[in-house]
C-alpha cells in the first residue's frame, strides 16, 4: 500500500508537466454509456445480494471505484495516465482477492477512490493552481495510512481524503464565485463535524456525507442546461429521507455511499 502511494506521488510530478484534452477516442459514446449502465446494474444486484450494512458499504465503494475510473478515462487522451488508471484497477482486484473480509474490502474500495480522484484532480489542474494542495492531500493519505491502527480508521482516512480531493475538483470545475463558496462551505462543515465525532463510525459518516454533497455540487456545475435537475433532485431527496430513517452510523454510511454512486453516475453521463 505504501509503495502504491509513493507511485502516485511520483506520477503526480509527471502529470503536472503534461497538458490534457477531453478524450473522445478512448471509448465511443455508446460504449461509454453502456459501461455506466453496467456499473449501475452491478450496484442494484450487489444491493440485492447484500445481507448486511457492511456488504452494502462495500458495494457502494466498489461501484464508486468503477465510476471514478470511467470518469478519469473520459478526461484524458494520455497513454501514461490510462496506464496509471489501469494500475489502480489492477491493485483493486489484487487487494480484493487478498482481503480477509468486508472491512478490508471497504478499505480497498475507499483507497482506490482516493487514487482515482487524485488522477482526476491532476488531470483537471492544467494550470497547476492546485498542485501543492493535491500533493499535500497525498502526504496526508500516506501519513493517515501509517498511523491507522485498524480497518475502520483506514476507511476514515480514505473517505476524508476523498473529501479533500473532491473539494479541489469542485473548485477546479467552478464557473462562479458562488460555486467556489459552496464548495468551501461544505468543506468547513466537514471540518466542524469532525470535531464532534466520537469515533471512526461517525467520522466515516461525516466523510461519506460530505463526499455526496461535493459530488452533488459538481453535478450541478456540469449540468449547464438543467437536463438532469429532476433526477439529481430526486437523489438529494432520497439522501435526506434515508438519513432521517437510518437507525445508526452503519446505515448512514450506506446512505452516503449509495447516494454518491447515484450522483457519480450522473456526473459520468454528464462528461460523456
Amino acid at each position: 500500500m505504501k509503495r502504491k502511494i509513493l507511485c502516485l506521488t511520483l506520477c503526480f510530478v509527471f502529470i503536472c508537466s503534461c497538458t490534457f484534452v477531453q478524450a473522445s477516442a478512448a471509448t465511443s459514446t455508446d460504449t461509454y454509456s453502456e459501461l455506466i449502465t453496467d456499473v449501475l446494474d452491478r450496484y442494484e444486484s450487489g444491493n440485492s445480494s447484500a445481507s448486511s450494512a457492511i456488504q452494502q458499504q462495500v458495494n457502494g465503494a466498489y461501484r464508486l471505484v468503477e465510476l471514478f475510473a470511467l470518469i478519469a478515462m473520459k478526461n484524458t487522451s494520455s497513454t501514461e495516465v490510462m496506464d496509471l488508471i489501469s494500475g489502480v484497477l489492477d491493485d483493486w482486484e489484487t487487494y480484493d482477492k487478498s482481503a480477509s473480509g468486508a472491512e478490508q474490502q471497504l478499505v480497498n474500495g475507499t483507497y482506490r477512490c482516493v487514487e482515482l480522484l487524485t488522477i482526476i484532480a491532476m488531470e483537471m489542474d492544467s494550470a497547476n493552481r492546485f498542485s501543492d494542495l493535491i500533493s499535500s492531500v497525498l502526504d496526508d493519505f500516506n501519513s493517515g495510512n501509517q498511523s491507522a491502527s485498524s480497518a475502520p480508521q483506514q476507511v476514515v482516512n480514505g473517505l476524508y481524503r476523498c473529501v479533500d480531493l473532491l473539494t479541489v475538483i469542485a473548485m477546479e470545475n467552478s464557473i462562479s464565485s458562488s460555486q467556489t463558496e459552496l464548495a468551501q462551505s461544505i468543506y468547513d462543515s466537514f471540518i466542524e463535524n469532525n470535531k464532534t465525532c466520537s469515533g471512526a463510525p461517525q467520522q466515516q459518516v461525516n466523510g461519506a456525507y460530505r463526499m455526496f454533497e461535493l459530488l452533488y455540487l459538481i453535478s450541478m456545475e456540469l449540468d449547464y442546461t438543467g437536463n438532469w435537475n429532476d433526477f439529481t433532485s430526486s437523489i438529494l431527496s432520497d439522501y435526506e429521507t434515508f438519513n432521517s430513517n437510518a437507525s445508526g452510523a452503519p446505515q448512514q454510511l450506506v446512505n452516503g455511499l449509495y447516494r454518491s454512486v447515484e450522483i457519480s453516475a450522473v456526473i459520468a453521463y454528464e462528461v460523456n
